[in-house]
């Protein structure tokens, strides 16, 4: 499935999500926005993955200026436009407004005040202390009475549990789907439209892991094994095609879309000794160490964080595995630490790529060729 079609059939999706009376509240795709409470208010929760577009980026010029991250960017020029096949951001009735950045909260400022779409908040604290967890779980409660009030009642515990283990049950199966022996693009694809579909794609997800368990070929064999970390690659964005025409293969995507969203899941002991779901919630936001939330212990967490997978991938399968550290220009949660890791990383034993970008389209050959060098120095 091409990203026209996905987006195609998610725009008919939503169009029978609405026509059943249901709620649309859209969000940009970082972590710590607990979808599994939009679920139990019985409302869709659109979380945003769209980026790739130099023409619909630079819509946003309008409103901030270019030296803002370019998926923000992207996000307010969609916005704008609502052009095919992205008209179904029409259908978004409620934008939640929160501070994973400065261009993240700009951007959900800019959409929810200039193109009609109501404001929720939903605010983070950057440590784990003690304090910053009762904040954390202050804030669920604001944004669970947030969402009581457009429906209409109270959200029942019966129905945030629910809601949990659906979701729950949705990141393991992305977890399995993760150690298929398939191509990244593969991987990445299904890994985008589940996290835009969410418990919902459950079954496909259920199809997906028995026919490529049965049937898997292996076609990765001539490629180097590649992780990505750093910047997702969204929906409408090629970086995934110029990386395997390279010569490379994503075997690990430690990224928002990729393993920073599938792998925030409960065990059952966890599940059943918390009875209230929002403390689950909490103890996730404790325990997601490796975002680039967490101060002041982000860069010793992710370097131990990489240096494990590296490690055991290699232990596993005796292959080297190439990093490329992915920097859309002027995110500056990733950019400020890239040279950083490239350094320790590479002091280690390891390879890395710091590919710097934007979504235009006149870079295209540049990173082409950046991409084959470094696949053929593996």
């Amino acid at each position: 499935m091409d990203d026209l079609e996905l987006l195609s059939d998610y725009s008919s999706y939503l169009k029978h999500k609405k026509e059943e009376g249901k709620k649309i509240i859209a969000f940009l795709a970082h972590d710590n926005i607990p979808e599994e409470l939009i679920d139990a208010a019985g409302f869709v929760s659109l979380r945003l993955e769209f980026a790739g577009n130099e023409e619909i980026t630079d819509e946003s010029l309008d409103y901030l200026p270019s030296s803002t991250c370019c998926f923000a960017q992207s996000c307010i020029g969609l916005f704008k436009l609502k052009p095919p096949p992205y008209d179904f951001l029409k259908f978004v009735d409620y934008f939640i407004v929160s501070n994973h950045c400065v261009s993240d909260i700009c951007a959900s400022e800019i959409i929810t005040r200039y193109f009609n779409v109501s404001r929720l908040n939903f605010y983070l604290s950057y440590t784990r202390s003690d304090s910053a967890l009762k904040y954390f779980e202050l804030e669920l409660l604001d944004l669970k009475q947030q969402l009581e009030k457009i429906r209409g009642r109270s959200i029942r515990k019966d129905e945030l549990h629910e809601s949990t283990l659906k979701y729950n049950n949705l990141k393991k199966k992305l977890s399995e789907i993760n150690n298929l022996k398939i191509k990244g693009s593969k991987k990445l694809r299904i890994f985008q439209k589940a996290i835009l579909y969410g418990p919902d794609l459950l079954p496909e997800l259920e199809n997906f892991l028995e026919q490529n368990k049965v049937n898997s070929e292996d076609t990765t064999n001539n490629l180097t094994d590649v992780l990505l970390t750093g910047c997702s690659i969204f929906i409408g964005d090629e970086l995934i095609d110029l990386i395997e025409e390279g010569g490379g293969n994503i075997v690990y995507f430690d990224t928002w879309v990729g393993n920073n969203y599938f792998s925030q899941i409960f065990d059952d002991v966890t599940l059943q000794k918390n009875e209230n779901p929002l403390d689950l919630f909490v103890i996730r936001y404790k325990n997601n160490i490796y975002g680039d939330h967490v101060i002041p212990n982000y860069l010793e967490n992710k370097i131990s964080q990489l240096e494990n997978i590296i490690q055991e991938y290699q232990n596993k399968t005796g292959k080297k595995l190439a990093v490329i550290l992915h920097v859309l220009k002027f995110c500056d949660h990733i950019s400020l630490y890239q040279s950083f890791i490239k350094k320790i990383l590479q002091e280690k034993g390891f390879q890395v790529l710091i590919l710097d970008r934007d979504f235009s389209k006149s870079s295209r050959g540049q990173i082409a060729t950046r991409l084959g060098a470094f696949m053929e120095m593996m």
